[in-house]
């Protein structure tokens, strides 16, 4: 005989799936990737069977696809994918598929890690677009000292897109260079501090520097208040150590119903650690503040059929309040 699969075990598997692909609230603010869902909750029970509905295979099919898009999304191509379940065991006992008590507990498994690294994604499931309205350049003309700095926003349309946004793993990215062909060892220092610093993801839960260089922080999106905090920074080394690279982030304030994050971006020139070194340099060069976005957007091919996994559509745009100066 096949397994027998209760309806609160069909239900609760498919509330822990859609919790995480679907729509988002603000109670439980940190789960939701805004995306459709392919089921129907059942109802009844094994005391009440004329009354209660069946957990058919199109049920579990289409919970399996729920499943796989979500899973794929956070682990990319690699996930492995089981052939659907066919057939109706009560009108074709003979040859219908028969669902093993291993292949529910094995969705069940797979369920939980879903909601364990719901803020995962595989970099291969993000589209990655410049953000040129929040990118700032400082041209080479003239010589600065102390500091300089560039202020924008990032505003999503509604909150709740901004929820899906960083709940599928979307991100803010930031980098910088120095475009100096000269042998000024200060403005020198700065071009190799930032050239080796990569690319830094602002995200849901945490800012991280893909490269593994500087400090980063367990500051993210839902972490924010109207005050500045120091999300990431990069450090020069030896004489220069004092030279710093800073990205800070807060709630903005907003009256028209969107929800919007302000950055600020320090470079902070500090004087030489070693006093012997001399009088202090000015600095050289070209310097650039360089923002892009990176957001969900993935599909994933299930026995034959392409299905959308996750798709984030909104982009965010950028306020430039401050160029680079």
């Amino acid at each position: 005989m096949p397994t027998t699969i209760l309806a609160d075990e069909y239900n609760a598997l498919r509330t822990v799936v859609n919790e995480v692909l679907g729509v988002s609230d603000i109670v439980s603010p940190s789960y939701g990737y805004g995306q459709t869902t392919s089921t129907l909750s059942v109802a009844g029970s094994r005391a009440s069977v004329p009354n209660a509905d069946k957990v058919t295979a199109q049920d579990y099919e289409n919970l399996y696809i729920d499943l796989i898009r979500t899973r794929s999304h956070q682990v990319g191509a690699s996930l492995a994918i089981d052939e659907f379940v066919i057939g109706d065991y009560d009108t074709n006992t003979a040859t219908a598929d028969k669902i093993e008590e291993s292949y529910i507990q094995g969705l069940v498994a797979l369920g939980n890690n879903i909601i364990t690294d719901r803020f995962l994604v595989d970099s291969a499931n993000l589209t990655v677009e410049a953000l040129p309205s929040a990118s700032s350049t400082r041209p080479e003309t003239g010589t600065w000292l102390t500091e300089i700095s560039t202020i924008f926003k990032i505003v999503f349309p509604t909150a709740e897109q901004r929820r899906h946004y960083f709940n599928a793993g979307g991100e803010i990215r930031f980098s910088a260079s120095v475009g100096y062909t000269g042998s000024q060892p200060k403005s020198v220092d700065w071009q190799t501090i930032l050239n080796s610093m990569g690319t830094t993801s602002f995200k849901g839960e945490n800012t991280v520097n893909n490269a593994g260089v500087g400090t980063g922080s367990n500051i993210g999106s839902y972490d924010l208040n109207t005050s500045y905090q120091l999300i990431y920074s990069r450090n020069s080394s030896a004489v220069y150590a004092n030279n710093e690279y800073r990205i800070y982030a807060a709630e903005s304030a907003t009256s028209d119903g969107t929800s919007t994050i302000i950055f600020k971006v320090q470079y902070i020139d500090g004087t030489p650690t070693d006093p012997t070194y001399g009088t202090d340099e000015v600095v050289y060069g070209r310097f650039n503040s360089i923002i892009e976005t990176a957001r969900a957007n993935s599909s994933i091919n299930i026995n034959g059929t392409q299905h959308n996994a996750v798709v984030i559509t909104t982009t965010p745009t950028a306020i430039l309040t401050r160029p680079l100066s």
